[in-house]
């Protein structure tokens, strides 16, 4: 192959030996990496494979699908597997019946790879019955399904709709941003499929809902599993890497994986049942869930509510469960107007607050809250007796940066220095700009000799650094520190920067691209 891919192949245990198959994929230039179910996401492969008839059920071999967003090829060992693939799997995955001959194996990998890679061979075009981001049949295929489902039951069997809203999944959207929300979505439609039967109908209606019909011996079982499905969500869904975030890093955006273990991130979920009757419609059941919903949420959020439940108050009296609804959505929707309200006022504040304080170059602090800051670490120094030293770093002969390469490049090296300032101190120092190509370093509870390493190392860093200019020529950098401690001498803001910047000027005096200290 001209673009070699690796496969992450899913086993069901360890020590399964499966090389007479794999042998030949990798004689045609296939990377293959077994592992172990719900391990696939922490790999950095290209494609998967999942063998059907090593799973136990259908089931779970559709959980072990949704888990992994990455382009996937399903092996089936039947037409009737076949068939229970394609109403499950995303239009840009493929199946292929049987591992023989190795020749067909290896044709439908390198379609799958070429879709995926900007190869020749587009999807086709499919009628969308299936959600793309989970996995799960969307609500077009689960009215359909349901529709069929709900007339034929067995003699005393207990069928219901049961409509999962995540609870304040925009604030966590908001919190984490969307690729994580991503990841719970997935994580969410996996650990609902764990907690389903096998001829439960389960889908995503969209956004952060989910529906199911299930069908159990009693109505007592359907309450009882499905409070365990709310239990199971609270427990902890895995957050396996969102497709653009696959290769290393992606724990940028959402826990990084611990041992190899993908983590968790536990939500809560509401939810509406409405038992099947007999007479009501499927679009009439799911309206009936839906109320419940509302009244699940109006009551506190995470817990199950039932319809039929509502047609009663609590003095026997009837009541009109529709007119409760519209209260709740009401209720619901006040209550996320006001939150975005909220939430836009306080981002307004902050954003007004960081522009006051950041320098705009550097993004880091700036010189009105360098002044305001220093003096409360004083203050605070000195009311517990502790320690604190700042350094004065001064960029050696910056005119002639801006004079060699142009202003331009002047800042670009200027917001280089700002990531290497914060990638060498430790987390309890900060730095601020002071002014032009000065900037400071402020090390609480730092005595004068331990603050003096901490600045050499910057200054080290700083000398080591390939800086470039806008048209990528090298620029010469180097730095200038001095280092001063509070005490007798320097027992304010402007005396104690005062002898850091003697000391700064004793550098530069030396020779420049030195350390001195007021020792």
């Amino acid at each position: 192959m001209d673009d070699a891919k690796t496969i992450a192949w899913v086993l069901p245990h360890e020590g399964y030996d499966d090389e007479a198959l794999l042998a030949p994929l990798r004689a045609q230039g296939y990377r293959v990496v077994t592992c172990l179910p719900g391990a696939s996401g922490a790999l950095g492969s290209d494609l998967r494979v999942l063998q059907a008839e090593l799973f136990a059920d259908a089931r779970r071999l559709r959980r072990e699908y949704v888990l992994d967003p990455r382009p996937t090829l399903v092996v089936v060992g039947s037409a009737e597997q076949e068939v229970d693939v394609l109403e499950f799997i995303k239009p840009g995955d493929d199946v292929v019946r049987g591992t023989q001959p190795a020749e067909l194996l290896v044709l439908r990998l390198l379609r799958l790879a070429r879709m995926h890679g900007g190869g020749e061979l587009p999807a086709a075009p499919l009628v969308e019955v299936t959600d793309a981001l989970t996995g799960l049949g969307n609500r077009r295929r689960w009215l359909a399904q349901a529709a069929q489902a709900i007339t034929p039951h067995l003699p005393g069997e207990a069928r219901a709709v049961v409509v999962i809203n995540l609870d304040r999944f925009k604030s966590l959207n908001d919190r984490h941003g969307h690729a994580v929300g991503d990841q719970v979505l997935r994580g969410v439609a996996a650990a609902l499929l764990a907690e389903t039967a096998p001829g439960d109908r389960l889908a995503r209606l969209g956004g952060d809902q989910f529906v199911a019909l299930i069908a159990r011996y009693d109505r007592a079982t359907v309450e009882a599993d499905v409070q365990r499905m709310l239990e199971r969500l609270a427990r902890g869904v895995v957050l396996a890497p969102a497709e653009a975030d696959a290769a290393p890093g992606w724990g940028l955006t959402a826990p990084a994986p611990i041992d190899g273990q993908p983590q968790r991130m536990g939500v809560t979920a509401s939810a509406g049942l409405a038992f099947v009757d007999g007479q009501a419609s499927v679009d009439e059941l799911l309206q009936q869930a839906d109320v419940a919903l509302y009244e699940a949420k109006s009551r506190g959020r995470q817990r199950l509510v039932l319809y039929e439940s509502l047609q009663q108050g609590p003095g026997g009296e009837e009541r009109d469960p529709y007119l409760r609804h519209f209260e709740n959505v009401t209720r619901v929707m006040t209550e996320r107007v006001t939150t975005l309200v909220t939430n836009m006022g306080r981002n307004l504040v902050e954003a007004a607050r960081r522009e006051a304080n950041q320098d705009a170059l550097t993004q880091l602090p700036n010189r009105r809250y360098f002044d305001a800051r220093l003096l409360r670490e004083i203050e605070a120094a000195r009311r517990h007796g502790r320690a604190l030293s700042v350094a004065l770093i001064d960029l050696d002969h910056f005119h002639d940066v801006n004079a060699g390469f142009g202003y331009p490049t002047g800042d670009l090296v200027l917001r280089r220095f700002a990531d290497v300032a914060r990638a060498s101190v430790r987390l309890t120092d900060w730095v601020a700009r002071y002014g032009g190509e000065e900037f400071c370093l402020v090390m609480p509870d730092t005595e004068l000799a331990t603050a003096a390493m901490v600045a050499e190392r910057l200054r080290r860093q700083v000398e080591a650094t390939a800086f470039s200019s806008i048209d990528q020529r090298p620029v010469p950098l180097t730095a200038s520190i001095g280092v001063a401690a509070l005490g007798e001498g320097a027992g304010d803001p402007v005396a104690l920067v005062e002898r850091a910047s003697a000391m700064l000027l004793a550098a530069k005096a030396g020779g420049r691209n030195r350390l001195v200290s007021a020792a």
